[in-house]
């Protein structure tokens, strides 16, 4: 353990003199006592170090390996009374407009919380992607989607473990996004006839110009491999479904990642739908 590290523990063994030399704190040191205070839960301290945070950007996704709903709270908190105070570092003029929050553990409660804040309601671009929702209620997702529906333009829900009714139920929401341009739900087991009625969700949103679907369950064998017989079968009905709603559009249905190449986005097993007038 380095002498940073130790200073740091120390520092934070009393919250209230550490929120204070937050102000005389240089810049190099602000990362790795987030870190310490983070995953020791010091909320107060996370509270104000948000508040006082010298940078453009503030990561959350690489901290959150394990469930911290407390810890979030706070940080979230602290975004909360940025706005309210109107004192903004530069990476907060105005309220959230881009939030990703991937590849980490997130709880039941912690979503709840976010769709509570008052600082996402101007939210232009969600990223949940790697963040296993699969037995999440239905309901939370759909909340949180309601609250960012008015100005909402990128939704990436990639690698989520989402269901059919888990996707069913927020597309009520979803047809309310009337500002979204781009929307991904790659890399999930979804059936074709929920793909189906997603596309015929997304007809009406006439700002929609980037779609991504993972291949339909139908498309693999009882052991999960690929068929490329089948999945030219879903691409022709999916062509057909297209033509039947009529709006012209490109839908790009990926396997994420490629199984031969490894790429997140690879031509080989991509599928584009374009329907012309």
């Amino acid at each position: 353990m380095v002498l940073r590290d130790l200073a740091g523990m120390n520092l934070l063994k009393d919250e209230a003199s550490a929120i204070t030399a937050l102000e005389y704190l240089p810049t190099e040191l602000f990362p790795p006592l987030f870190m310490e205070a983070f995953y020791g839960n010091h909320r107060e301290t996370l509270k104000a170090m948000v508040q006082a945070w010298p940078f453009g950007r503030l990561p959350l996704g690489g901290l959150m390996q394990f469930p911290h709903a407390r810890a979030l709270q706070a940080v979230l908190d602290g975004l909360d009374v940025l706005l309210a105070q109107r004192v903004h570092p530069r990476c907060l003029m105005s309220p959230l407009e881009n939030l990703a929050i991937t590849n980490c553990l997130l709880t039941e409660s912690d979503v709840t919380h976010l769709s509570q804040c008052p600082s996402i309601s101007q939210l232009k671009g969600l990223d949940l992607s790697g963040i296993t929702l699969t037995h999440f209620s239905p309901y939370i997702l759909q909340v949180l989607l309601e609250k960012v529906a008015s100005t909402l333009q990128e939704l990436y829900l990639e690698k989520c473990g989402i269901v059919d009714p888990q996707l069913e139920a927020i597309l009520p929401a979803l047809s309310h996004c009337s500002a979204l341009t781009s929307f991904s739900v790659r890399g999930n087991l979804l059936s074709m006839a929920i793909v189906q009625k997603v596309l015929g969700c997304t007809t009406r949103l006439p700002g929609l110009c980037q779609e991504l679907y993972p291949p339909p369950r139908e498309s693999y064998s009882s052991l999960g491999t690929l068929l490329p017989g089948r999945l030219a079968q879903v691409r022709a009905e999916l062509l057909e479904s297209l033509r039947a709603l009529g709006r012209p559009r490109i839908i790009w249905i990926s396997y994420s990642p490629c199984p031969h190449c490894g790429n997140d986005l690879c031509l080989i097993c991509t599928c584009i739908l374009y329907m012309k007038v």
